[in-house]
């Protein structure tokens, strides 16, 4: 039946015909699982099989691919690392009035700060595809699985009755402590949690405790049954559209002949400089 699925919508068969799983009583190695794909992407992934059950009786599949994300890895700065004496040192000299004079003042001074702040802030690198750090996860859970893979690769050398039960026991104690570490931090934030605490940090939190990163990305937009995925047009896409809804043409014609009318008196620029937005700025 698989064989006539692949040929009758021409897909391609990723195996490498390597076991995928492993019966317990007759320490005999079989292939049930099987991972099928259009055949534009067979050449861009290799496919293995991780070489521990992790408890289970059948392999995890690993499929490493060839294909690059142009998405830069996330930087964040180090702000208790900061030299913060020459950025002061560093603001002064070339955040200067002349700044303003420039052709667009705003640009420039934000060019200029964020080089300042290069110079004199490290940043950490985070990849976006790295999977982060369960809470859960303590030493207890490490031991007992480095316990369970010590003893099945002993099984797998040499499987007599000593070795399964042997294998048996510690996967089961493997398993009863990553439950318990799981029930014991679940139980532990839950104590924690007052009528005070925001949802943004018990979300945040649920998400550690899945595994699951706290942050995504926009992938995709739909307009008008339109699906994009370019990130420069949906950025662009919602940057009209907002402009859009903020534009005079949303205000009633009677707001509008009041807001024309004021619009022809002149602006006064003369001023002391004493209102709050006049003074200089500060650290």
């Amino acid at each position: 039946m698989i064989e006539e699925l692949l040929n009758d919508y021409n897909l391609c068969l990723l195996n490498t015909g390597e076991p995928t799983y492993r019966h317990h009583s007759h320490h005999s190695f079989s292939v049930p699982d099987v991972s099928i794909c259009d055949p534009s992407l067979a050449l861009e992934f290799d496919w293995l099989t991780h070489k521990d059950l992790c408890g289970s009786d059948h392999f995890p599949i690993i499929l490493k691919t060839s294909l690059r994300d142009d998405e830069p890895a996330a930087e964040h700065w180090k702000f208790d690392r900061a030299d913060w004496m020459s950025f002061r040192t560093l603001c002064m000299s070339r955040l200067s009035d002349e700044l303003a004079l420039s052709e667009d003042p705003v640009a420039q001074f934000t060019n200029t700060l964020i080089e300042i702040a290069n110079q004199t802030i490290p940043k950490s690198h985070t990849s976006k595809n790295k999977l982060p750090k369960v809470p859960w996860f303590n030493d207890a859970c490490k031991q007992a699985i480095k316990e369970r893979k010590k003893a099945q690769r002993k099984l797998f050398r040499n499987p007599t009755a000593e070795n399964v039960l042997a294998f048996k026991q510690l996967k089961a104690k493997a398993r009863h402590i990553i439950k318990t570490q799981k029930k014991t931090s679940w139980q532990s934030f839950c104590s924690s949690l007052t009528s005070k605490t925001k949802p943004k940090t018990v979300w945040k939190a649920i998400r550690k405790i899945k595994g699951k990163k706290s942050t995504s990305s926009l992938g995709h937009l739909k307009v008008n049954g339109k699906l994009l995925t370019d990130k420069k047009q949906i950025a662009n896409l919602l940057a009209s559209t907002i402009s859009k809804n903020s534009s005079s043409q949303h205000y009633s014609p009677k707001f509008q002949a009041i807001k024309k009318q004021h619009e022809k008196k002149p602006v006064k620029f003369t001023s002391d400089n004493t209102e709050d937005y006049n003074q200089p700025f500060s650290l």
